[in-house]
């Protein structure tokens, strides 16, 4: 369960909350288009009396200039998975900017760490300092 747990939070802390946004908008708008494509598909290829597709279909092909619900889905799933694509590359730009943030903290840490550290006494500097001839 704590792996599970860990493994979403690994998920979901790449994405920021637009990129989240954006990444939900675009699946949505793929699974729109994909079922207008499929209801224009099967109202372009099956033979129905009384089809309960065509009317809407026509209807939307005479308003949008002659795109009916295949075209529309076809066009709807392009944009959406432009927006999926766009969202994705930006979630992968952060998390590369992020890994490399965490590899510059480990070699500063690691070049500190591997620095020997000087014997010298600020207080004697200081009072010897302040020491008037």
């Amino acid at each position: 369960m704590s792996k599970q747990l860990n493994t979403k939070n690994k998920f979901f802390k790449v994405f920021s909350v637009k990129e989240l946004i954006a990444f939900i908008i675009a699946l949505l708008l793929i699974t729109f288009g994909l079922t207008m494509l499929v209801l224009g598909l099967i109202d372009d290829y099956t033979n129905l009396y009384n089809s309960p597709l065509t009317t809407p279909n026509s209807s939307m092909k005479s308003m949008m200039g002659g795109v009916g619900f295949t075209w529309f889905g076809v066009i709807v799933t392009v944009v959406g998975s432009i927006i999926l694509a766009f969202s994705l590359s930006f979630a992968s730009k952060s998390e590369d900017r992020e890994k490399e943030r965490e590899a510059r903290r480990k070699q500063r840490r690691e070049a500190l760490s591997n620095t020997p550290k000087e014997n010298t006494t600020y207080s004697t500097l200081i009072n010897n300092s302040t020491k008037k001839e």
